[in-house]
């Protein structure tokens, strides 16, 4: 069989190119509003009825086009932003007037209403699933209108593609806020079926904006990122770690204010909220990447949603360092109180290291001074500021009258233990602090392994200790027996089926040690990262254990020394702080 090559009738190429930029309601709303931004719009309205799929309208207050200008906006290939190829590669306009007109003209009913500025009377052309009608006079007062009706009526099987009208008017809907969070400059109104979900005045900045779209929770905690290096820059803001959710659905990337996914700008940001997340656990994000336009290549997909770094590490490294310095600088930070002239913690601090919370608890680890009775402590006017338990562990009593300050360490004020698990402390600026003393510990562990366990210290064993390994292990075994020897096993493989330990990490028994090793062959750990995860999370201190004050302070004294301390190696969080407001609020008495 022999086949002629043809050209396709002008219909068929305008529904071919339809079908590139044109998947939907939200992507016929995203082409209309970007034409009223390259015309200089001030003010964009658009309403939708049906989920988009019944009735689009825009309107702007943009430069107009003459009566003579409606049929060529809608010929393919027509534009008024590109001259020459030079153009394409400085690209700073969203779309074209003209350039996805005749791709949306020919699976819709379309109306198009314009004057250019300065004549008496405006101009109307309707478009019937491609086919144009005649140019004809009319009033109109300013800038454009452009009305689509009846979307892919035309075309039923891209109809059954989408989604119900609920869903593509919330699509409608995400579209217009990125416009109106990249152009605070402009005024926003988006109404679907004759209610006004936003109205945007003009002037309004990034933040108000957050706040109008996103829940009280997420928008009164965001937190500012910028920096600039050279002539690329990012600014924004980020939500707060505590605030993270289960979906990406509130990450939002510009790129010179064009909204864009991208896989290294979302690896930049994860990679930044990194150990404060739980792994799925997505943070809110709304950033802006500034750079020349010559450095950014917008054309690698069709609806130019997806774009290309000539430079994607200095992208990534910007990125993630400015979005790292913001958390940072929101960490949980403790001030040295001014007026303690003492602290509970004796002075030579450096007695207390120890490798793992076993060492810290072991009899005779740490001796009182010799005035001090650890089991009945009293203070100057004979009231017991703690009192031993049956098994000897002390725990606080509730202060009273007259009684000395509590014991501080780091700025921090000790309450108490409650539930055994959670330390109660207070700060100078009045804030009550909760500490999880399982997610510090970790912390602290994690930090120390991950610092320090490179160094591969061993405790050689006088009798090796033989294992049996199963086939899935004995495969996993060779690919993470490097990263066992780079913390201190030493690990003889040389018979198939048998792993033989000489010797363990100095800072594990070897009990503690085989079981360690047995829950790194079980449960497939494939990374250093993750190694040191688990060794923190088994050896760190348990929910549930009673721990004296003066254990609890020495906790809390390494604690505020390890980076990061705001959240368990998993992401958890580790301390929660309440300051006058949140507590005026969870007791209703604000308002």
């Amino acid at each position: 069989m022999v086949f002629d090559i043809q050209v396709l009738p002008p219909e068929l190429q305008n529904q071919i190119a339809a079908g590139e930029v044109v998947e939907r309601p939200s992507s016929v709303l995203k082409e209309l509003v970007e034409n009223g931004l390259d015309a200089g719009a001030t003010r964009i309205s658009a309403l939708i009825e049906g989920g988009g799929q019944t009735l689009i309208r825009v309107e702007d207050n943009g430069q107009g086009m003459a009566p003579d200008q409606l049929p060529q906006a809608m010929t393919r290939h027509a534009t008024s932003k590109i001259t020459a190829f030079k153009d394409l590669l400085n690209i700073a306009s969203f779309g074209f007037r003209g350039e996805a007109l005749p791709s949306i003209g020919s699976v819709s009913r379309m109306q198009i209403r314009s004057i250019r500025e300065g004549q008496k009377e405006g101009a109307e052309l309707d478009v019937e699933f491609g086919l144009l009608g005649q140019v004809k006079p009319i009033p109109f007062r300013e800038g454009t209108s452009i009305q689509v009706r009846d979307l892919f009526a035309n075309t039923p099987a891209r109809l059954k593609f989408l989604k119900t009208q609920q869903t593509e008017a919330k699509r409608c809907q995400e579209t217009m806020c990125r416009f109106a969070l990249a152009n605070p400059d402009i005024a926003f109104t988006f109404i679907s079926n004759d209610r006004t979900v936003y109205d945007f005045p003009s002037g309004q900045d990034l933040l108000a904006r957050l706040h109008r779209i996103w829940p009280p929770s997420i928008a009164e905690r965001l937190i500012e990122v910028e920096t600039q290096e050279g002539d690329y820059a990012i600014s924004g803001f980020i939500g707060h770690p505590e605030t993270a959710q289960g979906r990406g659905d509130r990450i939002v990337f510009f790129v010179n204010r064009r909204p864009v996914q991208d896989k290294t700008l979302i690896s930049a940001l994860r990679q930044a909220f990194k150990g404060r997340l739980l792994h799925k656990e997505y943070p809110q994000a709304v950033l802006f990447l500034d750079i020349p336009s010559r450095e950014v290549d917008v054309n690698v997909h069709p609806a130019k949603q997806e774009v290309r770094f000539r430079d994607e590490k200095r992208v990534f490294s910007l990125l993630h360092k400015g979005v790292a310095s913001a958390l940072a600088r929101s960490s949980f930070q403790v001030e040295p109180n001014p007026a303690s002239t003492e602290s509970s913690v004796p002075p030579k601090e450096s007695r207390y290291k120890f490798q793992t919370f076993e060492d810290f608890a072991a009899p005779g680890a740490h001796e009182a001074p010799s005035d001090v009775d650890h089991q009945d402590r009293h203070t100057d006017n004979g009231v017991p500021s703690e009192t031993a338990d049956a098994h000897g562990e002390t725990f606080p009593q509730p202060s009273v009258p007259h009684a000395p300050a509590r014991p501080e360490v780091q700025g921090l004020t000790y309450l108490g233990q409650i539930h055994n698990n959670y330390l109660l402390l207070s700060t100078v600026r009045g804030e009550l602090v909760v500490i999880d003393q399982h997610a510090a510990h970790e912390r602290i562990l994690y930090h120390r392994f991950s610092t320090q366990g490179e160094q591969g210290a061993k405790r050689p064993l006088a009798v090796p200790v033989q294992r049996a390994l199963h086939p899935s292990e004995e495969e996993h075994l060779e690919r993470v027996i490097p990263a066992l020897r780079r913390i201190g096993f030493e690990l003889d493989h040389s018979r198939a089926g048998t792993v033989l330990v000489r010797a363990v990490p100095v800072h594990l028994d070897p009990a503690r040690a085989k079981e360690l090793l047995d829950q790194i062959l079980g449960q497939q750990v494939n990374s250093q990262e993750e190694l040191w995860q688990m060794m923190a999370c088994r050896q760190a201190i348990k929910a549930g254990e009673t721990l004296s004050a003066q254990e609890a302070l020495e906790l809390i004294r390494l604690w505020t020394c390890t980076p990061q301390k705001e959240y368990c190696p998993h992401g958890r969080p580790a301390v929660v702080a309440l300051g006058e407001q949140d507590l005026e609020r969870m007791f209703k008495r604000q308002g």
